[in-house]
């Protein structure tokens, strides 16, 4: 009677090890499809054209909904003699700098040779 517990024995430590392959297979599904970051660069590598068209669109399409009013701004017309008046003030800026520069200059630094210089 050992032979038929035996042979039972034998084929429930069979079903276990098939069981057990199963199981391992079935985790290793499950923790593919859990894994969103790696399922999402996978496909990420494999469509790359379609998530960058799909980015762009939803950019595209969220900007659309996000967008304020613009406010309608007067443009300002200026006359001619105020645009060749801002050209003059423009050119003559060195000019004018220099001048005051030298100005400034004259007025409070003193070019004497009387002022006695530390040695």
């Amino acid at each position: 009677m050992a032979r038929p517990s035996q042979r039972e024995a034998e084929i429930l430590i069979e079903r276990i090890r098939a069981s057990r392959q199963a199981l391992g297979s079935d985790l290793n599904t499950l923790r593919h499809r859990f894994d969103v970051p790696a399922r999402v660069k996978d496909s990420i590598l494999s469509k790359p054209l379609a998530w960058f068209g799909g980015s762009l669109g939803a950019g595209l399409l969220t900007s659309m909904l996000v967008r304020r009013p613009r406010k309608r701004e007067e443009k300002v017309r200026r006359a001619w003699w105020s645009l060749a008046l801002s050209g003059a003030i423009a050119l003559a800026r060195p000019t004018l700098q220099t001048w005051a520069l030298r100005a400034l200059q004259s007025r409070f630094i003193p070019h004497d040779s009387t002022v006695n210089r530390p040695s």
